[in-house]
């Protein structure tokens, strides 16, 4: 997801670059929109990672009961 939002970010500096982007119908300037855009993306950058450490740690917790414990349909087809 911080790949995904790193190069969407890319993507829309290289437009401004390029005088390729514009403002919206609403008239605001395209500097403001901008800002808001990186304040914003840099935002979800920092959920992003945070999201993935909270998933690591999760499974790590729990990860090493899938290799543990066996449903038990799965055990008695094991011992057959």
């Amino acid at each position: 997801m911080r790949t995904a939002l790193d190069l969407v970010t890319t993507s829309v500096q290289g437009l401004h670059n390029r005088g390729r982007l514009m403002s919206d119908y609403r008239g605001e300037p395209l500097d403001e929109v901008l800002e808001r855009f990186t304040e914003a993306s840099g935002r979800a950058r920092d959920l992003a990672g945070d999201l993935h450490g909270t998933l690591s740690r999760a499974h790590s917790a729990v990860g090493h009961l899938a290799y543990k414990e066996m449903p038990e349909e799965q055990e008695s087809a094991a011992r057959s």
